[in-house]
């Protein structure tokens, strides 16, 4: 299924005549983040200290570091900018925005860097983190945020950036000498 233009303009008609479709969509296109950090406040709690710190390490390297470098390079117009529609937003999640900095998706990077972290940690965790980045990304599509190959490029840059910071710089970081 090729999606086009003519499906961003659909998804929208949908969103804006369908309180429950929209209401779905949104939280898991914006607010599924939180679910990520609700489970790192878990980890905490259960004193998994160090999954938490290799966690946010990989988010602040795939989201703050290689993220920013691309964006700084390269410039991709959002599916909303291009086709000039008001899309959900949230002034914390996720700002509406003038920058084009579609690509890649710093939601699926930072979901998928962190839940990589946490799966490596518990396994356990590998299909709820599969499910929640998967949905979280078709969302952000049918939100008009971005385009498949975005959320793609998001989801192995965030995983690249935990396998970095689990199997090299963790070993730095947490080994007696």
């Amino acid at each position: 299924m090729a999606i086009t233009d003519q499906s961003y303009l659909n998804w929208q008609k949908e969103l804006s005549s369908r309180k429950w479709y929209r209401r779905f969509w949104v939280f898991c296109g914006i607010y599924s983040v939180a679910l990520i950090f609700l489970l790192g406040l878990y980890l905490l709690y259960l004193g998994e200290t160090k999954v938490v710190i290799l966690a946010f390490l990989a988010f602040v390297l795939g989201r703050g570091i290689i993220s920013a470098l691309i964006f700084f390079s390269h410039k991709k117009v959002r599916p909303y900018q291009k086709l000039n529609f008001n899309t959900f937003h949230s002034w914390f999640f996720s700002p509406k925005t003038k920058h084009y900095s579609s690509f890649p998706s710093d939601h699926a990077i930072s979901m998928s860097a962190i839940s990589t972290v946490f799966a490596v940690y518990h396994p356990y965790f590998i299909i709820p983190a599969i499910v929640i980045c998967a949905i979280n990304g078709w969302a952000r599509i049918i939100l008009g945020y971005h385009y498949i190959l975005d959320i793609f490029a998001g989801w192995a840059l965030g995983i690249l950036s935990a396998l970095a910071v689990v199997y090299w710089l963790s070993p730095m970081l947490f080994t007696s000498h």
